[in-house]
């Protein structure tokens, strides 16, 4: 994330991350089988989707030039639309019985559904923006940035009653400063088409 994008090594590292973030999706839904937790299990998707669409998208930036997605990424998209409704569906059963607990797979789920929803319909309406591969990228590969973040921190902190917090605040602050950086990018591109000093811009973010 901070290595200067599309470098070398991002391209690198980003490889490396994709790979990790597979072997936990694969890890977590063997535990959550074997020791029979459907919210494991469904948050493996959940994270999973986020990684594989924030990757996938880096091969359909000609979408504003009508470029039809493959299988693959109806696939993706919808997977990401069935987690987001089960995550959602699972809350209302936390809801009753842990209370403000319900509102993690709540907040997971509606997130997830909307963005697997904002795929498809990117599939029927070509996109305005030719840098729209880029904000998508950006944006998804930070949640599941912010998914990993967040089974570290609730693993190792604990805050009693309050703990459900730990599951949201880090997806939270992580998304907005992921958006403050995208900001960024979305003002020099700005720049660049109105022929703006790229320099000049870039000292703003």
């Amino acid at each position: 994330m901070i290595n200067k994008k599309g470098a070398r090594l991002h391209r690198l590292t980003g490889k490396i991350f994709f790979s990790g973030m597979t072997g936990v999706f694969i890890t977590a839904t063997f535990i959550s089988i074997a020791k029979n937790i459907p919210f494991l299990f469904m948050v493996g998707f959940f994270s999973y989707y986020l990684t594989c669409s924030g990757y996938r998208v880096l091969y359909l930036k000609k979408q504003h030039m009508n470029q039809r997605p493959a299988f693959t990424d109806w696939l993706i998209s919808c997977t990401g639309i069935i987690s987001g409704l089960a995550l959602t569906a699972f809350s209302f059963i936390w809801f009753m019985q842990r209370g403000m607990w319900g509102m993690v797979p709540l907040s997971f789920g509606v997130f997830c559904f909307l963005s697997g929803v904002k795929d498809i319909r990117r599939f029927y309406k070509r996109p305005a923006n030719k840098q729209h591969w880029f904000f998508t990228h950006g944006a998804r590969m930070g949640g599941a940035f912010a998914a990993t973040v967040t089974a570290f921190i609730v693993v190792n902190v604990q805050i009693g009653s309050f703990s459900w917090l730990l599951w949201i605040l880090p997806g939270v602050l992580i998304g907005l400063w992921t958006g403050r950086i995208l900001k960024g990018y979305r003002r020099i591109f700005e720049g660049n088409r109105h022929g703006k000093n790229l320099s000049t811009v870039t000292e703003s973010i």
